[in-house]
Parts: C-alpha cells; structure tokens; sequence
C-alpha cells in the first residue's frame, strides 16, 4: 500500500495495477481502506465501485467487465466528486482469450478508469502484464523463483515430477501446472519472440492441451520441458 500512496499523492495513480499475492482476502481489505479513506470512494454502494472474484476469468467474464468500463462514471455530472471507477478482479486464472480481451482496455485506459487485479501466482502473459503495474505482494518479496530455462533438462524434469506428484496426492492441482508454463513463457519472451518462436509455439500447443479434460499433464509437462 506504501507505493500506491505515494503514487496518489504524487498524483500518479496508475490505470491498472497487478498484484501477486497469496494473502489476497488480507490485501483487498487494505485496498478498500486506501480506495474508501485515502481516495474518497464508496466501496458500497456505489455502481462506480466492482469486485469480481473468479476461479477462472473466462472470456465472456472479460467482455461484461470491458462492457462495464466502457459506461459513463455515474458521478460524472457532479463536479464535487471525482470521477473514478475501480474495478478489483480477485482470479486464480486468467485465459488466454480473456486476457486478449482486456488488452485494448489496458491499451486505450478510459480516463478515471482503475483497475486492481489480483491473484496468487504469476498468470498473465507478457503481453499483458507489460500495460500495468506489477507490485509485488508482501507475501512474495521473500520468494526467489528460479530461472527454468537455465535449469539442466534433469531438474526441469525434476519440476514436473514435483507437480504431477502432488496432483496425485492432492496437494497441487492442474493449476500449479499452468504455473509453471506461465513461466516458462514469461522467460521465453524476455529472451526475445523472434529468438524463441519455436519454444513459444510448444509453449501455446501446451496451453490448449492443459485446458483439456483429463489432459495428461504428465506428458504435456514433460514434452515442454524437453523442447524448450
């Protein structure tokens, strides 16, 4: 919360912000005490004010918040109230095509227009994540992750077998497995999209493969991890 209210009282307020945070019921709390006793906004009551908490933020989700932000603020006509809409989205993931979605939203940001975006992991796509704001959640500054591109081909395996484990046993899900190929792609676009466009292929026939019922993540992990 430090850097956002130094970035307000600078008058600097971003148009769209994006938090990885485990604590996510913790971080909203705080968030609606800056928006509420720093910022003057109603966070009820107030058809200017939305949440939205999602599992997954598909692609029709994306078009009702899009349609959303594309409507006039309904304090418009008061010159006392500024004009702003917020909109916190809580998600575990984000699809593809909804993030596409939202692109042109955080392209051409409506003025006044706030988004906070907030989940556990890493999960948007560079392309994406380049139009906000990264802070990083308190509950993640003491984590390092590790570059997997420069892990030998054994520990990148040794990753996938820590995952399809724990699926196994209950203890991860399909989720975790995006994850990692979440940041796999990350990495291959900071190496460059002309340099890596053979890897990044693998990486979006894993993707639609993951969204599969009954995929074989096993398989597609491992696939990705000796292609890459």
């Amino acid at each position: 919360m430090h850097q956002l209210l130094r970035m307000y009282h600078s008058k600097e307020l971003h148009h769209a912000y994006y938090f990885v945070e485990h604590k996510a019921g913790e971080l909203v709390s705080k968030l609606k005490h800056f928006l509420e006793n720093v910022v003057g906004i109603k966070t009820v009551g107030n058809p200017d004010f939305y949440h939205g908490k999602f599992e997954t933020l598909t692609i029709d989700d994306a078009r009702t918040i899009t349609e959303l932000s594309g409507r006039k603020s309904f304090n418009y006509l008061e010159a006392r109230l500024p004009s702003r809409r917020i909109y916190i989205i809580e998600a575990d993931f984000v699809t593809e095509e909804a993030q596409n979605s939202l692109l042109k939203v955080f392209e051409e940001p409506t003025s006044g227009t706030h988004f906070f975006i907030i989940s556990p992991q890493e999960i948007l796509l560079p392309t994406l994540r380049s139009r906000m704001m990264v802070i990083e959640g308190e509950s993640q500054k003491s984590v390092k992750e590790e570059n997997i591109l420069r892990l030998p081909l054994n520990e990148r395996l040794a990753k996938v077998k820590e995952i399809t484990e724990g699926i196994s046993n209950e203890e991860k899900t399909k989720q975790d497995a995006i994850i990692l190929l979440n940041q796999v792609e990350v990495e291959l676009y900071e190496k460059g999209v002309e340099k890596s466009s053979g890897a990044l292929k693998v990486c979006e026939s894993a993707r639609a493969s993951l969204y599969d019922r009954g995929a074989p993540i096993k398989m597609i992990l491992e696939n990705l991890m000796l292609s890459i």
